[in-house]
């Protein structure tokens, strides 16, 4: 697992622009129990997910955020890990 998609349920209108640019095709619409008459983005399997934010960028509504253990080459963000997995790569590279 290289990366972890979370969708904010309230946010999403369900426009299916994400499903559409996943690569992978790990997200889908599906209909929700709520009162509200739209389906919302699900994930279908969080573990394959590479990390691109392909979904994440193209969401009009911001729905979507992607965390990564490495930084995003496209949003340029970070996950609340990062810097702990710069200190391990970087402890592991120093000992060589």
């Amino acid at each position: 697992m290289f990366a972890r998609i979370k969708i904010d349920g309230d946010r999403c209108k369900g426009c299916g622009l994400c499903t559409i640019s996943c690569p992978r095709h790990l997200l889908y619409l599906k209909t929700t129990d709520s009162n509200s008459n739209h389906p919302v983005a699900d994930i279908k399997d969080n573990g394959h997910c590479w990390g691109c934010a392909y979904c994440a960028c193209i969401c009009p509504d911001l729905a979507i955020t992607v965390l990564s253990l490495v930084r995003n080459e496209i949003t340029g963000r970070l996950s609340k890990v990062f810097p702990r997995y710069c200190k391990i790569v970087e402890t592991l590279c120093c000992e060589l």
